[in-house]
């Protein structure tokens, strides 16, 4: 076995033996296989598997990639943090392939690439996964083990989960700087988010209060509005909640009579939430609403508190919503705090943390809520105050860690006032000292920052950074730990040795809300809050790249902060990507059953293993056995024969093919063993170039000189490719990049210039194979090393089999520059080469569609362009596999034909042979290929109006669609073409 070390761009060699003394002095150091090597042959079959299993000959050196001394230019970046809930999905595999992608094509520039992984505590989301584990297998709740036990269940849960991810980014192929390695609650992690929160204290921005939270009763915290997921309804509708016997109803907008104090007179409030009515302290109408003129100062009789209330007016009323006059219950709306806040009106909380009643009414204290609601609007009928109850649409907050319906509550917590560092994060975008791609994103931006509010920080979890704040006699003091506590509280009150050692001081107990820590990941990953030479050196980031669903939880936080605490952005640059769905535009979800591990992709799996892995998502409770029965039944339509082994390369590539800038990225299984197929392309066009390389003893192929005009042209064209992949990297447009990899490689090189070339290798001269073989070398170096940040294991193990590559791992190559390849490029002969492959392609048509074989085919051609056409003869013969014939005019073509149009320059003729019962055989099978392709497009058509899905489909999936409509019309319009020219010509009667 041979190991490599690399330094200094410079690659060594040494035996297996030499390996524990490398290792000694620091190297990193790694195998190299060289079972692909030059003088062996490929194996005839593409296996991902076998190219994919040693894995670490696609990761490069990076420890010493990334520290050399000099003082080449730098790009940093970092992962974004997945969640220790879980294995990867989609979603992280896209983004951990796009980086990627980027920081190969920088390190092969020669740039100095910092790229830095890690894993993010997920306080909420993590702490409710163990607490459905521990439920499933031990029947017990967090509540029954206490604080600290159940930290150290989670603790297991961590370096279990850890352990996966790591694996499955490394089966990506990823090439990350793992001894960089972070975790949001580690120590150097742990010091930097105590830092951040004691100078936010300390510079008075973080403050308590209280204030309207999101409340999760089954979590029994505060969460953040991200962990809100909407759940639209148009009526009623049953919803079942964690912990509740019976589902409860929702939809229904109820219209309660409020009388009129010391009157007849009533108003009526509408409202979807009648259990919060004990709550009430004063009903709002709009001071223009006609209908509630002359009311002002009045009074109103509150039923079940016996208490007046006030009647307000405020233009913030909606005056068409139900009746127009409002209900307040300030301690459980929105809406109703801030109206009580500018009215000072007082709050009344009667929902407890649990989802309870908690009021002096006893017939409701204690009542879970929707139980409650159902008893008070029975109690307002008897007490004949219920005037109305009508369906409703509405949107209803629900958590999504928990499932349970989202409740405001007044709260004591801790915030951060972001006044200033949004407006100043705001104005980095608008004076350009920031970027956002794509742009649309700016108006989203600008909306969430100019309108902030302050951030909630404190989460009531057992999880998570416990705020390294102390409460004393003497009020809040901000620090790294107790004692730190008891000196800083003793210095600034001035108190005694005695005072300090008897001081009764306590920890808060909240919690930071997750986004805090993972904001500070830009600058506290390399070292933050001292000053070291890697903070100097790699901060701010080069670009932050992630999705756009979290732009404002999580970028502009790191903004915000970064600005806050360093002084500088974070970084300049951002470029977001879309949220994958299925090939539909359905969101990934395990109650669809369309989430897809990455892992099954590579590997495959069968539809039986697939449905196990739901099952074991019931069993562990990550879903629910109603969920269980609806997932089993789409995955089984999804996938009625599992998903075949693609390998990690083609998983890749399906994942950057579209835009990743859009929306929404579509994403579609199949596509994956789609470009497994371009993988084996690549593979044999690799064995045969090879093959001939091997036979004729071809090495040197650095300085190809072509001598022929379809070699100066595949020169040419490849020149054009690696302009453009450079440009498309630069620029984040990756699928520009997948793109015109896959039209060069397989439309250009394979199908034009590999077909070209073997009547040379059949026919040719020594010196025209040598020549040849050299070409084609050139360009699959080259071709290979285009691809290597797309494709990395398969550009690895071919590029290791070129003459004189064995030893050199393609990581460690120059990427193609542009003015390298300037040279080749040549318009006029790409402007040639797309007549004749368009003549081509004509030719192959019009036999196809004929049902015509090579041996029958003789064509004539009369163009404009012959002289281009004489030219290229052979090539257009070869490549149509046709017999051509030039005319300089039409006029004295045989009748017997049948004919196409390329353009405006070239008329092809295909002759029929035999006589008038060969030619109504012909016009047979035309008209019998025309009336099925008109069937399958009725067909298409009655699908397509009467299909609910394909109305509410994306836009990709109906351009698609309608593609495909237009390919079928235009054949048939071609054949009905083809049958016009024979009818005509005569060759057959009506």
């Amino acid at each position: 076995m041979m190991f490599i070390i690399k330094s200094n761009m410079n690659i060594t060699l040494f035996h297996s033996k030499h390996l524990k003394k490398y290792k000694r002095i620091g190297c990193y150091c790694y195998s190299i296989d060289f079972k692909h090597g030059e003088n062996q042959i490929l194996p005839k079959k593409y296996e991902p598997k076998i190219v994919e299993k040693s894995k670490n000959t696609v990761l490069p050196n990076i420890k010493s990639l990334n520290h050399n001394t000099d003082n080449r230019k730098t790009f940093s970046i970092i992962l974004p943090p997945p969640n220790i809930t879980g294995s990867l999905h989609l979603g992280h595999a896209l983004t951990a392939t796009i980086q990627d992608i980027i920081v190969r094509w920088y390190r092969m520039r020669g740039v100095d690439v910092v790229w830095v992984p890690g894993t993010d505590h997920a306080g909420i989301a993590t702490q409710v996964v163990v607490e459905k584990k521990l439920f499933a297998e031990k029947n017990v709740n967090r509540q029954d083990i206490g604080r600290k036990a159940f930290n150290q269940e989670v603790i297991k849960w961590k370096e279990s989960k850890i352990s996966i991810i790591r694996n499955q980014l490394k089966n990506l192929g990823v090439t990350l700087d793992w001894n960089r390695e972070t975790f949001t609650m580690d120590e150097k992690q742990n010091r930097a988010v105590n830092e951040a929160i004691i100078r936010l204290f300390d510079s008075k921005l973080l403050y308590r209060k209280y204030s309207l939270v999101n409340w999760c009763c089954s979590l029994q915290s505060t969460v953040s509005d991200i962990e809100i997921d909407h759940k639209e309804i148009l009526g009623r509708t049953y919803i079942s909640l964690p912990g509740n016997n019976r589902p409860a109803e929702f939809g229904i907008l109820t219209d309660i009579a409020y009388k009129i104090h010391n009157s007849d007179q009533e108003i009526i409030v509408s409202t979807t939430r009648p259990e919060t009515l004990l709550g009430d302290v004063a009903v709002a109408v709009n001071p223009d609403d006609v209908r509630y003129k002359g009311l002002n100062g009045v009074k109103l009789w509150h039923p079940f508190r016996k208490c007046t209330i006030p009647l307000i007016y405020d233009h913030s009323v909606d005056k068409h919503f139900g009746t127009g006059a409002v209900k307040l219950t300030p301690a459980h709306d929105v809406f109703d705090f801030e109206l009580a806040a500018k009215h000072d009106l007082p709050i009344i909380n009667v929902i407890d943390e649990s989802g309870n009643i908690n009021c002096e009414y006893d017939e409701f204290n204690g009542l879970p809520r929707y139980e409650a609601r159902t008893a008070i609007v029975q109690k307002l009928k008897e007490m004949n105050l219920l005037r109305d109850s009508k369906e409703h649409k509405m949107s209803i907050p629900i958590c999504s860690r928990t499932g349970d319906i989202i409740e405001h509550l007044p709260k004591l917590q801790w915030f951060i006032n972001c006044k200033e560092m949004a407006q100043k994060a705001s104005e980095s975008l608008r004076n350009g000292k920031l970027t956002i791609e794509p742009t649309h994103y700016h108006n989203q931006w600008f909306l969430w920052l100019d309108n902030s509010k302050d951030w909630c920080v404190s989460r009531q979890l057992w999880w998570g950074h416990r705020l390294p704040l102390f409460e004393t006699k003497y009020g809040w003091i901000s620090a790294h730990n107790t004692d730190e506590a008891i000196k800083k509280i003793g210095a600034k009150i001035k108190l005694s040795e005695k005072e300090m050692a008897t001081l009764d001081i306590r920890q808060e107990e909240d919690v930071l809300d997750t986004w805090f820590s993972s904001a500070l990941l830009p600058f506290s990953s390399f070292g933050w809050p001292d000053e070291t030479v890697d903070l100097k050196k790699y901060y701010p980031l080069s670009v932050m790249e992630t999705g756009h669903d979290i732009l404002t939880f999580w970028i502009a936080r790191m903004v915000m902060l970064g600005t806050f605490l360093t002084g500088s952005l974070p970084f300049k640059n951002v470029v977001l990507h879309g949220m994958i769905c299925d090939s539909h535009g359905r969101k990934m979800s395990k109650s669809l059953g369309n989430v897809v591990d990455p892992e099954d992709i590579i590997n495959g799996i069968s539809l039986e293993d697939l449905q196990n892995k739901v099952k074991a998502n019931a069993k562990s409770g990550t879903i629910s056995y109603d969920e269980l029965e609806k997932a089993l039944v789409r995955q089984k339509k999804l996938f009625p024969d599992g998903i075949k082994e693609s390998g990690t390369d083609a998983l890749r590539l399906t994942l950057v093919s579209q835009n990743i800038k859009n929306q929404v990225i579509h994403f579609d299984v199949n596509e994956c063993y789609q470009n497994r197929m371009f993988c084996n392309k690549i593979w044999q066009a690799t064995r045969f170039v090879l093959m001939w390389a091997k036979e004729k003893k071809v090495h040197d192929y650095i300085s190809p000189t072509p001598s022929n005009m379809i070699q100066f042209w595949i020169l040419s064209r490849l020149g054009d490719c690696v302009h453009k992949i450079n440009n498309s990297f630069q620029n984040y447009d990756i699928y520009i990049a997948t793109n015109k990899l896959r039209k060069f490689f397989y439309n250009e090189f394979c199908d034009v210039f590999l077909e070209t070339c073997k009547p040379i290798f059949d026919h040719g001269t020594d010196e025209e194979i040598q020549t040849t073989c050299k070409v084609l070398l050139y360009v699959l170096d080259t071709s290979l090393r285009l691809m290597n940040p797309l494709m990395p294991f398969l550009s690895e193990t071919l590029y290791c089999a070129l003459p004189g590559k064995s030893n050199t791992p393609i990581a460690y190559t120059k990427f193609p520059e542009p003015i390298e390849y300037t040279q080749w490029l040549n318009e006029q002969l790409d402007a040639d080469m797309r007549t004749v492959k368009d003549i081509v392609t004509a030719i192959r048509r019009i036999r196809s569609i004929n049902n015509f074989s090579k041996d029958q085919s003789e064509i004539i051609l009369h163009s404009k362009c012959h002289k281009l056409l004489h030219k290229y003869e052979d090539i257009i013969q070869h490549l149509s596999g046709s017999t051509l014939c030039f005319v300089e005019e039409n006029s004295n073509l045989k009748l017997n034909s049948i004919s196409d149009i390329v353009g405006d320059h070239t008329e092809i003729h295909l002759l029929l042979k035999g006589g008038s019962l060969e030619y109504k055989k012909y016009y047979s099978i035309l008209n019998s290929r025309r009336q099925r392709l008109q069937k399958q497009v009725m067909k298409m058509e009655k699908s397509l109006s009467l299909s609910k899905t394909f109305k509410n489909s994306t836009e990709n999936s109906r351009v698609a669609r309608g593609d495909k409509m237009h390919s079928l019309m235009e054949e048939i319009n071609r054949i009905s073409m083809y049958m016009k020219t024979i009818k005509d010509k005569e060759l057959v009667a009506d």
